[in-house]
């Protein structure tokens, strides 16, 4: 991890795929933040926010 959080590309796919299976074994709801689109492409619903307000 470095100073900002930000976790290496294999530590972050690993990260994803656990929460994909949490999310599909359990079916637990997954609430995840990122500025990563590759990481965001990946679930089944995205949100995005700009200036504080849900931008459609």
């Amino acid at each position: 991890m470095n100073q900002r959080g930000n976790l290496d590309t294999k530590a972050s796919e690993e990260i994803v795929s656990l929460l994909k299976k949490s999310n599909k074994d359990y079916k637990q709801t997954i609430i995840m933040i990122t500025h990563n689109i590759e990481i965001a492409k990946q679930a089944n619903r995205i949100i995005k926010l700009e200036d504080r307000k849900n931008k459609k």
